[in-house]
């Protein structure tokens, strides 16, 4: 049942074969764990600020999900509990 939940709340992310995915990943997994915050992201994963911001993009593409609603993280943060 968990699988599942991480499966079908990642989706794309958790895709094997294609590079950038581990990345984003990392991503949503720092910028959640930084609250949200785009500057202690950067900081923590030793990017520029609009990088982060091009990932945290493209994450919300491929999950379909909204970073900046408090229910969408919550999703995305217990689907990368479930992995």
């Amino acid at each position: 049942m968990r699988r599942a939940f991480g499966a079908k709340v990642l989706g794309p992310l958790l895709e094997t074969g294609r590079p950038p995915t581990a990345a984003l990943l990392d991503t949503l997994e720092t910028f959640l764990a930084c609250d949200g915050s785009w500057a202690r992201t950067a900081q923590a994963l030793h990017l520029r600020v609009n990088t982060v911001h091009d990932r945290v993009e493209r994450i919300e593409r491929l999950t379909g999900r909204d970073l900046s609603r408090l229910t969408d993280r919550l999703d995305l943060w217990a689907a990368l509990l479930c992995r």
